[in-house]
């Protein structure tokens, strides 16, 4: 388990930010923000570790092990109907994590400026972190930093 927290130590500026751009290892990467998150809030969140590992499995099935398995001829259908109930799945799972781990940030990072109020307004740092997780090719390096920050803070 403390090896996924190794990928939150990897600096903005590092070549190893590539490997974040895999998308199992991206999976790894969110499901150690969430982790973290919740041990400095000192919860236990059992909706999201649902979520996070069996988007872990799902992204590892569908970009590691069926390329894998095709590549030596083991015949996997993944085209047509039988494709769709991994496909919702999957998407069901990342969006889940996805949702969770935003929440989870958001509200670390509103726990330190207790006093601040939050408007309607405020509630678009939830729409703006959500599609940051999403679209993680291009947002990927500028979150880093923050994740380094989340993982540095004494618990």
């Amino acid at each position: 388990m403390l090896k996924i927290y190794s990928l939150l130590d990897i600096k903005s500026n590092s070549i190893k930010m590539v490997v974040l751009l895999f998308p199992p290892i991206y999976t790894i990467w969110l499901y150690a923000i969430g982790k973290r998150l919740l041990m400095k809030q000192q919860k236990k969140d059992i909706l999201f570790s649902i979520f996070g590992i069996a988007t872990i499995l799902f992204f590892t099935y569908a970009w590691l092990i069926t390329p894998i398995l095709q590549f030596f001829n083991y015949k996997i259908n993944t085209t047509g109907d039988s494709a769709l109930p991994v496909i919702f799945a999957t998407f069901f799972f990342w969006f889940g994590t996805i949702g969770r781990v935003t929440f989870l940030s958001i509200k670390y990072d509103r726990s330190a400026t207790p006093d601040y109020f939050y408007s309607i307004v405020n509630y678009i740092d939830y729409i703006w972190k959500f599609f940051i997780f999403i679209y993680w090719p291009l947002s990927i390096w500028s979150f880093q930093k923050k994740v380094n920050h989340y993982n540095n803070i004494l618990i």
